[in-house]
């Protein structure tokens, strides 16, 4: 009486208010078109990136030791006190410090962005003098180029300003347009300081480019009064002509063209980019937050195509080589169609089971109308459309139509046995409505725990919470409201009490008796050797509970033994990048002469890589090579191959360090055939030497094909000057001084930028490139001591050489750090990784030195929370069910169906060689929470059953019966709807979803064999266990009152 209360009302209302209910229907579908279309689009849901900032300090300092020190040490130290940091890292490179700062999920960013600032102000006053402002950068959530772009040209001309009026400018008009990144090679002004006349003056360089930071900035002199008015005073000494600088007084005899002549020329430390071997500027734009990638994309893509038409941009080349909004669209159009294919095929199946195309036509409509509920509440909840979000949908495909099913198959069946349609529509339900709301809430409970864990599996199960509750609840509500309505509806023009069916089409009447014949030579059959093997199994339960002790055991201590719980890769990368250090000694035009190597070997070999087109990026100090693969490759050599061979043929070359870091920045061990190994300590050149050492043992191990770098190092490349204390302290001359003298002279001083027409224009103080050639010149340069004489560098320094290691200092941490990768031989990965692990076990490194674990998308943390999760989903399923069957025994019969699912995943994954990874647990999640809804389903109507008089074995038995079919379809049209998504490749998405795939198709499969039989034999073992239990606490009553 309690079930019929809660859905009876429902029920009766769709069919007493038909006008009121069509109305409704039409309103959803009117509202949900409405917010589709409004839905904002994106590549990944916001916060995908995490919570992230970065400060960046320019100092053309030269050497990373001291940058590291003076710049990035300082940085690092304030900016560790700052609240909700998750990870640190400082680099330190040749002419900059960079700390990036992740943050903890649910950091208030704003907060964050104000403390940052605070601290970043502290360190400022630790840096030496002439070091730029720092600049600080925020992740704006959702604010990510949507394209990116090169234009390419030939002519020798000052681009800035025409780039900046014809296409920057032009960009950042555009609606939805947050910022635009580019790097044009534009002329600074250089002051070149003739050592020998600055001498003769007796000028330091280091004091002339303090006095000279005080002749280009507006300066604050206080207040004054006026007229009862405060007015702020402010004095000005800016210059409005570069040739006014000629004229600034050094002293009262001297003039700055005295001692230094004035340029306005490119920067020889300037970017150089080139695209498929064609002088370039690369160029990005970025999105606001909350606007729709594709339609800003599409924005930009109609503003390019007029730039190509402008005469002023003749001659120059633009091409777009990432478009978000087409890959957006794309990826969500694959997602989309895989979920259409998915509903094709669930509809399919539908129709073989029902064979009466109206019912089907109608349960398959809750599909639609469901997703389109989903899609409001969506929108409603400013979430946007996404890879993330679509796969909730996805899922969703499947599902939908399982209580629709449900209910459908149960009023049939009560019209069959003699009741009239409108009896039939209300016990339907009302029999059945507490089962499928119980069986829903199972599924959508799984999400509770999340709140409990953290991190990126926290993030994915969020994001896919949304989509998933409000459809699946939809669903329910579709079941109880709308599917009873339009049964009864169309019930009687194609169903009579004896064949089902009166009226249909003259096609449909020719292939059901065909699907018939079918259904009844193999499920019918199924059917029946369920029912035998279920009887069978009622008398002989003990039998059927050692067999499945055996086949969880073996696959548990066998299959599961033998799984990865990793992110490694087996896709296709769309691109792959090299990078390449050049010693010191290497001019600009000889890293550019290296570069082009590697271009006209991939330009020769284009169709053989299979590479559409290539990048080359070099400064003055590193460079990288990245090549773009074609989707539509026809090339024997896989796309690791292609990149294989490019590595292999860069040139060998003396001092040249060539890397190859695959994609990304950061080296993952994300991908099967690569592994990295990282060393952490205090001392970098320490920890460069130790790599060195352990080279050799790694490459020697088995299944290591090579060390990934490729190191021609064969001399000294880099100074050093040593000072001599004792030397420096008797002539009063202080280290900090003379580091500052000699970085002023050689790599120059930034001073403050000359403003011109709105432009500023940096300038940089430095000796001429005559005065800082040779060492002597070096050795020659004056350092002021303490009485305000000079002294030479060379009398109170020493020379020391040394090789020049490295380009860049990374610290994760407050540890410095340093990797090494190996090439995995094919299909020997895991052994591979075994052997190396077991070698880092034996290995006696230095003190202060020890390995650390590489980065990888997928951690124990990752597993650890998943499995929490999948734990506590079960606790909150059994409590579920235990509410609804009011005992604490009787969910146990149907938990187990929990383990035999597992099986089933397990194995899949075990046959297809398929790592487990984030999308596994999720998928597993999931899974915990539909494979109930069968036992759900089946144990309920056994109970009524039982009510009305059967025994429990028949009971048993006709309800294994009679929901074999339901059961059998909802199963299927659930792996239907995945099919379609596992086989898809990640490149066509975005994300791997073959391991989410396989956890659910392999799960369901396994539980929907075994739930038959399984639940109703453990269902009589609780049962019987609780009466014995019932009896042996009675007994003992008994006992302990009659005595």
């Amino acid at each position: 009486m309690q079930q019929k209360d809660l859905t009876t009302p429902l029920t009766k209302l769709a069919l007493e208010r038909k006008v009121t209910l069509f109305v409704l229907f039409l309103t959803v579908i009117a509202v949900g078109l409405i917010s589709t279309n409004r839905l904002p689009v994106e590549m990944q849901p916001r916060g995908a990136a995490g919570h992230y900032m970065a400060v960046n300090v320019p100092w053309n300092a030269g050497v990373p030791e001291e940058i590291l020190e003076k710049l990035g040490i300082p940085l690092e130290e304030e900016l560790s006190t700052v609240r909700g940091i998750d990870s640190i890292t400082t680099n330190a490179y040749k002419n900059s410090s960079r700390v990036e700062l992740r943050f903890k999920q649910g950091t208030d960013m704003d907060v964050a962005y104000r403390e940052v600032r605070d601290r970043v102000e502290r360190a400022r006053t630790r840096f030496p003098e002439g070091v730029e402002k720092p600049r600080i950068y925020k992740h704006e959530v959702g604010a990510e180029p949507v394209v990116r772009m090169t234009i390419g040209y030939n002519q020798d001309t000052d681009h800035y300003d025409l780039i900046n009026k014809h296409v920057i400018m032009p960009f950042m008009r555009l609606d939805g347009v947050a910022d635009v990144e580019f790097h044009v090679d534009r002329k600074t002004i250089q002051i070149e300081v003739d050592k020998n006349r600055a001498e003769a003056y007796g000028i330091n360089v280091q004091r002339l480019a303090g006095q000279l930071r005080g002749d280009n900035f507006t300066l604050s002199s206080g207040s004054v009064v006026d007229g009862g008015k405060k007015y702020i005073l402010k004095s000005k000494s800016t210059f409005r002509r570069i040739e006014e600088l000629n004229h600034i007084p050094i002293n009262d005899n001297i003039k700055l063209s005295d001692i230094a002549e004035i340029k306005f020329e490119p920067d020889m430390d300037e970017i150089y980019y080139r695209h498929n071997g064609m002088e370039s500027i690369g160029i990005q734009v970025k999105k606001e937050g909350e606007a729709n990638s594709v339609e800003v994309s599409a924005r930009i893509m109609d503003a390019v195509d007029k730039m190509k038409k402008n005469p002023a941009l003749a001659g120059y080349y633009i091409r777009v080589y990432k478009n978000e909004g087409t890959e957006i669209a794309s990826r969500l159009n694959n997602l989309a169609n895989n979920g259409i294919w998915g509903a094709f095929m669930a509809g399919t199946v539908l129709y073989f089971f029902l064979r009466r195309f109206r019912i089907t036509v109608i349960i398959a409509m809750a599909i639609p109308f469901c997703l389109l509920i989903s899609l409001t509440a969506m929108y409603f909840t400013e979430e946007s459309l996404n890879t993330v979000t679509i796969l909730g949908l996805v899922i969703c495909v499947g599902l939908l139509v399982d209580n629709s099913v449900v209910v459908a198959e149960n009023i049939h069946r009560l019209h069959q046995s003699g009741l009239s349609r409108r009896d039939a529509c209300i016990k339907g339900v009302s029999q059945i409505g507490l089962a499928i709301t119980t069986a829903t809430m199972t599924t959508l409970i799984v999400f509770l725990p999340s709140i409990l864990i953290g991190g990126e599996m926290r993030f994915i199960l969020y994001k896919l919470a949304l989509p998933v509750v409000a459809a699946l609840t939809a669903s329910l509500i579709t079941a109880m409201v709308f599917i009873p309505l339009c049964v009864y509806l169309t019930m009687d023009k194609y169903l009579d009490k004896k064949n089902y069916s009166v009226s249909s089409w003259n096609l449909s009447q020719k292939i059901r008796p065909m699907l018939s014949i079918i259904y009844e030579n193999t499920f019918g059959k199924f059917s029946k050797f369920y029912n035998n093997v279920l009887f069978y199994f009622l008398n002989r339960r003990i039998d059927l509970a050692i067999i499945l002790s055996i086949l969880i055991s073996v696959s548990y201590f066998y299959a599961y033994k033998k799984l990865d719980f990793s992110e490694h890769k087996n896709e296709e990368p769309s691109d792959f990048k090299i990078s390449v250090g050049f010693p010191d000694n290497y001019l600009v035009e000889e890293r550019s002469v290296y570069m082009s190597h590697i271009e006209n070997y991939v330009e020769t070999n284009k169709e053989l890589l299979g590479i559409k087109s290539y990048d080359v990026f070099y400064t003055t100090w590193t460079a990288h090579f990245t090549g773009h693969f074609s989707s539509n490759r026809n090339t024997l050599l896989t796309r690791e191959e292609a990149a294989d061979q490019v590595y292999e043929n860069c040139p060998e070359q003396p001092g040249v360090r060539v890397r190859y870091k695959g994609r990304g920045e950061v080296p993952r061990n994300d991908y099967r055939s690569r592994h990295y190994v990282r060393l952490i300590g205090d001392n970098p050149e320490q920890l460069r030497e130790v790599a060195e050492e352990l080279k050799p043992t790694f490459e020697m191990l088995p299944n290591v094909v090579s060390i990934l770098e490729k190191n021609n190092d064969d001399g000294p490349s880099e100074m050093s000057l040593i000072v001599d204390r004792d030397k420096a302290s008797s002539v009063g001359v202080e280290p900090r001084s003379l580091a500052n003298t000699i970085s002023s002279a050689i790599s120059g001083s930034q001073l403050p930028r000359f403003m011109s027409e709105g432009r500023q224009i940096p300038i940089r103080l430095q000796f001429t490139e005559e005065d800082k050639a040779e060492l002597d010149d070096v050795k020659n340069y004056l350092v002021p001591a303490s009485d305000g004489k000079f002294t030479s560098v060379g009398a109170i320094t020493k020379v020391s050489f040394q090789k020049n290691e490295g380009n860049y200092i990374r610290r994760d941490n407050k540890k410095v750090s340093h990797h090494f990768g190996m090439k995995l031989k094919a299909g020997e990965e895991s052994q591979a990784r075994m052997a190396i692990e077991e070698a880092k076990r034996n290995i006696d490194l230095p003190e202060g030195v020890s390995f650390s674990e590489m980065k990888t998308s997928f951690d124990n943390s990752d597993k650890e929370n998943g499995t929490f999760v999948v734990i506590m989903s079960i606790v909150f399923i059994y409590m579920l069910i235990a509410f609804l069957f009011e005992s604490f025994l009787m969910p146990l019969s149907i938990i187990m169906t929990i383990p035999l699912s597992a099986m089933g995943a397990i194995w899949i994954h075990y046959l297809g060689d398929v790592n487990i990874d984030k999308m596994g647990l999720v998928g597993a999640t999931l899974l915990v929470g539909i494979v109930v809804n069968n036992g759900i389903v089946l144990v309920d109507y056994a109970n009524r059953l039982r009510l009305d008089g059967l025994d429990r074995t028949q009971s048993l038995l006709k309800a294994a019966s009679h929901r074999f079919r339901p059961i059998v379809m909802t199963a299927i049209t659930t792996i239907c709807g995945m099919i379609p998504l596992t086989l898809m490749s990640s490149a066509e998405v975005g994300i791997d979803f073959q391991s989410f795939g396989y956890t659910l198709i392999g799960g369901m499969t396994s539980s929907t064999l075994f739930t038959l039989v399984t639940v109703p034999v453990f269902y009589t073992l609780v049962e019987d266990a609780q009466t014995g239990l019932k009896n042996i606490f009675a007994s003992v009553y008994l006992w302990e009152t009659g005595r």
